[in-house]
């Protein structure tokens, strides 16, 4: 082919016209073809751009070339002065179009090829269908990017379609819903429900009982007033919960349009907000149904262990053999751990419901520390333990604590270690340090697991829970004592080691009690009383008469708040015991009748098995002057009645 040396300025017009009309690269590509069939035959043609140290196929019509193959630069053709890699008759050429770019043709015959090249006009063409097909390339990877970015928002707005509650809707002047754009799950139902209705068509009946609700959200519509999240209940099948958020819309003029917001579903919300609000209610009625059970549980507990202690304790004073009086003793330490397991359960209801208190009274903490030792060394006696005792001399005289709690604490560790040692020593220390009081109880008794040892302070856990076990309790003791040191605002610690011993630190706060004199007190002998004994318990009724008639007082017994009554009417008394819980009429209501009726002034007395705090409060309210919890020792009604009488 002779290769026509006549290409003028007005023929590469026309082709590069030519070029522009491509509609895409293999367009463009057949249109070149056109082009160049006067000047040089070729089957194929690539295009290489280069891409740092490699060139990248952006075009390419060939068998062997791929588009986005990489070349390396040493598999290039020959520099720029040959442009042919062999000296075939049918070769690949290479032609450099811009600086390191290049178009590869193939089977081109060597004799034209030199002739193309020399043309002087078509480096030009060769460079627009460069940029056409370079720029095409750009395109689609742009094209390519956007459709992967609109096909990917499209996923999410097909998500957010399906899962968003969120809605939007507007009234006109009179809140009338003109129209709510939802999504597909809730358009029917919201635009059938909301639509050319007001508030008051759509809510539920129960919403429309709301009406202190209802009077505010209507004052901010009529004041154009922006809201939140306002909740209400539609009326549905079944009845679901939105939330509204809207605002104020005005034209050009300044002129009230309607409101334009957002809505959102928020049944699932709300029905487990009232699930959580069932499950509150239960749990409260479970609490109050507990309290009350252990309040009765007390009260029918306490009554004949009332009975029990006290005729034992009259039994004490009789005449006895030697088998009896170790009997009565037997008796006496079953009733004594009956009444501790009942105390442990009402002290551990206090402190899980808040309402335990402590009441300061000062205390001498040495004397109280050998009293509850004291009480051991009778156990010592008798077994293979050994038990000694440390109680520092520099303790302070006298303290301000709770001296029943602590001797409580005291007892409750004390007898812990007593239980776990078999064989062996105990050993109490009792100091001050660091501002506090400090008790060690050591032992070396069987120790306590690693994997135990947390586990020590749980309500109603005991190391051995096995039916052969052979320790006594419920498993309170410890909580209840690490409770109590806690609430004066102390700390408890323990190192055990398994089947060597076991040692409790504790450590508690205390302020000095600054002591008044009162050796100018006289010795008041209290003298014989007139007491009227409120009780509808027979066996009761006989235990108190005779604890009364021991300290000579004359006694008349009542069985309920009605036959009291009548007998004031017949007799004054210097002071009435009163039980609280009785048939026709109980204590609270007779003391109310005998204060605010009769307007007598007489000393009352609670002599209850209920021994809550509330029981307390209440029979103080009612108008009663002092509480005594059952079981009642001889010792402390003794007392009660001499500390009253005696101020």
């Amino acid at each position: 082919m002779q290769i026509k040396n006549n290409y003028s300025s007005s023929r590469l017009k026309d082709d590069l016209a030519l070029l522009t009309t491509s509609k895409d690269e293999q367009d463009a590509y057949d249109n070149l073809k056109k082009i160049l069939c006067n000047y040089i035959d070729y089957d194929e043609c690539a295009i290489l751009g280069k891409q740092g140290n490699s060139y990248s196929v952006l075009y390419s019509n060939s068998t062997v070339l791929k588009v986005n193959d990489l070349i390396d630069s040493s598999e290039l053709f020959y520099p720029k002065g040959s442009r042919i890699k062999a000296d075939a008759v049918k070769v690949n050429a290479l032609y450099e179009v811009t600086h390191r770019d290049f178009l590869v043709f193939t089977c081109v015959l060597k004799e034209c090829w030199y002739q193309f090249i020399e043309l002087q006009l078509i480096d030009i063409l060769l460079q627009q269908f460069f940029l056409f097909i370079k720029h095409s390339a750009s395109t689609k990877v742009k094209m390519d990017i956007s459709q992967s970015l609109l096909r990917d928002y499209s996923l999410r707005s097909d998500l957010f379609k399906d899962f968003a509650s969120e809605w939007f809707w507007r009234t006109d002047t009179n809140n009338i819903f003109l129209n709510v754009l939802s999504n597909d799950n809730y358009h029917k139902i919201y635009h059938k429900k909301f639509t050319n209705k007001t508030f008051d068509g759509i809510v539920t009946e129960n919403e429309k009982k709301q009406h202190k609700k209802w009077l505010q959200f209507n004052h901010l519509l009529v004041c154009k007033e922006e809201f939140l999240d306002f909740e209400f209940e539609i009326d549905s099948d079944p009845n679901a919960w939105v939330s509204l958020s809207g605002k104020p819309q005005y034209d050009q003029q300044g002129n009230y349009i309607g409101y334009l917001g957002i809505a959102k579903d928020i049944t699932v919300a709300k029905d487990r907000e009232q699930a959580l609000q069932q499950a509150k209610e239960r749990a409260e009625e479970a609490s109050t149904a507990k309290s009350l059970f252990l309040a009765v549980m007390s009260h029918e507990i306490r009554t004949p262990m009332n009975a029990i202690l006290g005729m034992l304790e009259l039994l004490s004073d009789t005449e006895l053999t030697q088998k009896q009086t170790r009997w009565l003793n037997y008796a006496n330490s079953s009733a004594d751990l009956l009444l501790g397991i009942i105390s442990d359960v009402l002290d551990f209801s206090k402190i899980e419901s808040g309402t335990a208190e402590l009441e300061l009274r000062p205390t001498n903490v040495a004397s109280l520390a050998k009293n509850i030792a004291a009480q051991f060394l009778i156990t010592e006696k008798s077994s293979c333990i050994v038990f000694n005792t440390d109680i520092s001399p520099t303790l302070p005289k006298l303290v301000l604590i709770d001296d029943i709690r602590l001797g409580q604490i005291l007892f409750n560790i004390l007898g812990n270690a007593f239980k776990f040692t078999k064989v062996g020593t105990i050993h109490l220390h009792a100091f001050c340090a660091e501002n506090c009081l400090k008790f060690e109880v050591s032992d070396t008794g069987q120790g306590i697991s690693n994997d135990k040892i947390d586990s020590i302070f749980d309500a109603f856990n005991q190391a051995d829970n096995s039916v052969n076990r052979g320790q006594q309790g419920i498993g309170l003791g410890l909580t209840i004592t690490k409770s109590l040191i806690e609430l004066m605002n102390g700390t408890i610690n323990v190192d055990s080691v398994l089947n060597i011993g076991t040692t409790f630190s504790i450590s508690i706060p205390y302020q000095i009690y600054e002591e008044v004199d009162h050796s100018t007190d006289k010795e008041f002998t209290l003298k014989s009383l007139s007491i009227l004994v409120v009780e509808d318990n027979t066996t009761n009724q006989v235990l108190v008469k005779a604890f009364l008639e021991k300290l000579n007082h004359d006694v008349t017994l009542a069985d309920n708040g009605q036959v009291a009554l009548d007998k004031l009417n017949d007799q004054q008394y210097d002071l009435i015991l009163m039980d609280m819980m009785m048939p026709i009429m109980d204590g609270i209501t007779a003391t109310k009748i005998i204060r605010n009726k009769l307007g007598l002034n007489i000393p009352i007395f609670a002599l209850t098995a209920n021994a809550s705090n509330q029981d307390k409060v209440t029979c103080l309210d009612a108008g009663m002057d002092k509480v005594l919890t059952k079981p009642i020792r001889f010792h402390d009604l003794n007392k009660a009645l001499k500390t009253y009488f005696t101020q």
